[in-house]
């Protein structure tokens, strides 16, 4: 009954660790710290390797990790758990956020080439990059307005974007302040 109740993330990682790979990848902290890194970087780049072709590749990839991960927030309510045990390595953390963003990021920038997105002259942008920089001017809710959306699909995305990344970085703030005083707490048990 106990392994029912296993998320897909914590099974997969029973199994890696026994695997000659893990053994070899995370046989140190350091090597453990590189093979997070570098596998979250291969996951942002895969943004780049196709979504200036199709933006389908990326929003399949992301959705099939959505699936493993069984939903968007079981990670975070995983690394919050572990972030509050008495022993824990925050440089995980540390590398893990940035990218989680930058793929937040580049998930809306895939879904906004299925809009329409137009820069200050009216001509609607094209390619990676335009789309990855109006998303991030949306995720973090600067609005700078030299690119805007043109149409009723990229006004909701843009809508919905804006809503999580308002409530992200307001949760996220939550989170950073609560670990804090969980490991005080902790330390003051000790």
């Amino acid at each position: 009954m106990e392994d029912e109740k296993q998320s897909r993330i914590l099974k997969f990682s029973y199994w890696l660790a026994h695997t000659r790979f893990a053994q070899i990848a995370f046989a140190s902290q350091l090597r453990s710290r590189i093979a997070v890194f570098t596998f979250i970087l291969c996951t942002h780049l895969f943004y780049w390797a196709t979504a200036w072709y199709s933006p389908w590749p990326y929003i399949i990839f992301m959705f099939i990790g959505f699936w493993f991960a069984q939903g968007i927030y079981k990670p975070w309510s995983l690394m919050i758990y572990q972030a509050s045990q008495p022993v824990y390595d925050s440089a995980m953390l540390k590398i893990s956020v940035p990218f989680i963003i930058l793929n937040y990021i580049a998930l809306f920038a895939c879904l906004y080439m299925f809009g329409s997105v137009v820069d200050g002259g009216g001509n609607e942008i094209q390619g990676t990059w335009k789309h990855f920089y109006f998303s991030t001017v949306t995720l973090t809710t600067l609005g700078y307005g030299n690119i805007v959306p043109n149409d009723t699909i990229a006004e909701v995305i843009a809508t919905v974007q804006s809503i999580i990344g308002f409530m992200g970085f307001a949760v996220f703030a939550g989170v950073v302040a609560s670990i804090a005083l969980k490991r005080v707490e902790l330390q003051n048990k000790n």
